[in-house]
């Protein structure tokens, strides 16, 4: 009985002893980078009207965002 606990000891225990490799992120491009900047920026703008009012008439909208100037 012994040797049987032995046995799988020494037989279980380099299994159990192995850890998962963790595979390394690979570095972000630049064209990657850029486009992640880009939707930060596109997210940043959408959410502007109520993080910037100063800068916007009664629409919400800001003079250049008018698609027909009225006078």
């Amino acid at each position: 009985m012994t040797k049987f606990l032995i046995a799988a000891l020494l037989g279980i225990a380099p299994v159990a002893a192995q850890t998962s490799q963790v595979e390394p992120k690979p570095p972000v491009t630049d064209r990657e980078q850029v486009q992640a900047d880009r939707a930060k920026a596109a997210t940043e703008e959408k959410n502007a009207p109520t993080a910037r009012p100063w800068d916007r008439d009664a629409n919400g909208k800001r003079p250049w965002e008018r698609s027909s100037v009225s006078k």
